[in-house]
């Protein structure tokens, strides 16, 4: 048995397979970021994951693992970091970060560029077999087009809709209803009591009312798209021939942002968050056989019926 463990700002989520890569459980636990929470936190949120999969697949143990962990790799210190927490692990395992394991997914070591789009984003491509990675700096910086940085984009259009500097959006009374106070009450709650992961679920409140064809809304989703679309054309004109090209991540899970994406690129491959740590279960198993990743996404899909109602919440799912 197999497991891989995708780890972010959001959620942290673990799948179990067998020798044959058939997926046998799943399981969903809070943040494990460890720029967004506590070293403690984040490996309790590691640990509880694993242990759900576990229980999911009736087993005991694995034999390797593959854990994908935001922040890996973005510094000396946030790497020793997630090394030492996940020392806890009985078995065999290789580490790296999140990005890695979400462009194997959709070029399974391939050449192509990739935009992984979640709470925070990063790009990354392989050329000649040589990946690079684009984006990822920060929260404060960049995380462009992620979806913090669509929360933070409607947060600030409400403000000037609220001062009456633009148009009416709807987001504003949402926004109030959802923190039962007014904007600036809840402008200042966020900055008195930041927490990423809560900050990034405004966009889904965001994606839900350009469905209801709110104006800022979908302008904010547009700007959002427009960086995203800069990403994969930044990347694309570093490669040559034929390419793969992917977008992964919860934000494709807006209708209007993936639409386009659809619209402007052919073949283009999308997947959401959760279907990440499958690309580290296929690179674990040094495995390039697309069809049975696109089995193992459709598994994962099932298997997403078996959740607590604690871990589909994670996913921002009912």
């Amino acid at each position: 048995m197999i497991l891989s463990v995708d780890g972010g700002a959001t959620k942290t989520f673990a799948a179990i397979a067998d020798d044959s890569l058939n997926i046998t459980g799943i399981g969903v636990a809070g943040p494990s970021n460890v720029r967004s929470v506590t070293p403690d936190v984040s490996k309790k949120n590691i640990f509880e994951a694993i242990e759900n999969a576990k229980n999911m697949a009736g087993v005991d143990r694995v034999d390797k693992t593959f854990f994908g962990l935001a922040g890996y790799g973005d510094s000396v210190y946030h790497s020793k970091m997630l090394e030492d927490i996940v020392s806890f692990t009985e078995n065999k395992y290789e580490i790296t970060n999140d990005g890695e394991a979400a462009t194997y997914l959709v070029t399974l070591g391939s050449d192509g560029v990739v935009t992984a789009i979640g709470t925070g984003s990063v790009g990354a491509y392989i050329k000649n077999g040589k990946t690079y990675r684009i984006g990822g700096w920060s929260y404060l910086t960049d995380d462009i087009a992620s979806g913090y940085w669509i929360s933070r984009k409607a947060i600030q259009f409400s403000e000037k809709s609220y001062d009456g500097l633009i148009e009416n959006t709807s987001l504003v009374s949402i926004l109030e209803e959802y923190s039962g106070t007014n904007l600036r009450n809840f402008v200042s709650s966020l900055e008195n009591n930041f927490d990423k992961r809560k900050m990034a679920s405004i966009a889904i409140m965001v994606d839900r009312e350009a469905e209801l064809n709110d104006k800022i809304s979908i302008k904010t989703l547009e700007m959002a798209y427009n960086e995203i679309k800069l990403m994969l054309d930044g990347m694309s004109s570093k490669m040559s021939g034929d390419f793969i090209m992917g977008s992964v991540g919860g934000v494709m899970r807006s209708r209007t942002i993936r639409e386009k994406l659809e619209n402007s690129y052919k073949n283009i491959k999308i997947f959401y968050g959760y279907h990440v740590c499958i690309g580290g279960l296929l690179k674990l198993a040094k495995n390039r056989d697309f069809n049975l990743r696109d089995s193992m996404v459709k598994r994962v899909d099932e298997l997403l019926n078996s959740l607590s109602d604690q871990e589909k919440s994670y996913l921002f799912i009912e």
